[in-house]
């Protein structure tokens, strides 16, 4: 029978805490979050951030798996937990295929599925029945919301953010720091940094500060 490995999560997610007491390969042994109060359904609190050098010197063996959604600050965590201590982390009901490649830190929830020769980069959460289909190009610290669909060959460059129910169409590219609308359907390239929404998705307004009446 494998041993279990010891793993602790960056930032509380109940779904996530959830999925990895399920699994066999993994002990979690707390949560690293800034709140010490946050509500971790009983797992130990490890500390913010800046505890990670000391409990990192204690427990060498202990993995790390980021268990936030802002693609930003998800980058910056990677730095500071380092790469070498990303863990990978796949629900039982998750499917990833053989010709499939994952990067380090990646998390695929129960009912997510990645297809045929998609690439992950590392640190790519795919929650609770998102689906990458063939040949998805999937960048460094992409986050794809519940329910979303990346459909084939479809680009998403580093730090991208997918909002819940959205839909990609194939071939489509989107570039490096953008955010998807939840139920979004887009089917033109997205440049990078821009934000879409709606079906087809176009990108938002922001709407202008009112000017005070004289």
């Amino acid at each position: 029978m494998t041993q279990s490995r010891p793993i602790a999560m960056v930032g509380v997610d109940k779904d996530l805490i959830d999925l990895i007491q399920e699994l066999p390969d993994w002990e979690l042994a707390g949560v690293f979050d800034s709140h010490p109060a946050a509500d971790a359904l009983g797992i130990p609190h490890l500390g913010g951030d800046d505890a990670w050098a000391e409990v990192h010197v204690a427990r060498p063996d202990l993995g790390i798996v980021i268990a936030i959604d802002p693609t930003g600050l998800k980058s910056k965590l990677v730095i500071h937990y380092g790469r070498d201590a990303l863990r990978t982390v796949i629900a039982l009901d998750g499917y990833v295929a053989r010709s499939a490649t994952l990067g380090p830190g990646c998390i695929v929830q129960r009912g997510a599925r990645v297809l045929p020769a998609a690439v992950l980069g590392h640190s790519v959460k795919l929650n609770v029945g998102a689906t990458v289909h063939h040949d998805g190009r999937i960048g460094d610290c992409v986050t794809l919301a519940p329910g979303c669909t990346i459909l084939g060959t479809v680009t998403l460059e580093d730090r991208v953010y997918v909002g819940a129910g959205a839909i990609i169409l194939p071939k489509v590219t989107v570039g490096k720091g953008a955010t998807i609308g939840a139920g979004a359907v887009v089917a033109a390239d997205v440049p990078e940094g821009m934000t879409v929404v709606g079906v087809p998705a176009r990108p938002l307004e922001r709407r202008r500060k009112r000017e005070p009446m004289s």
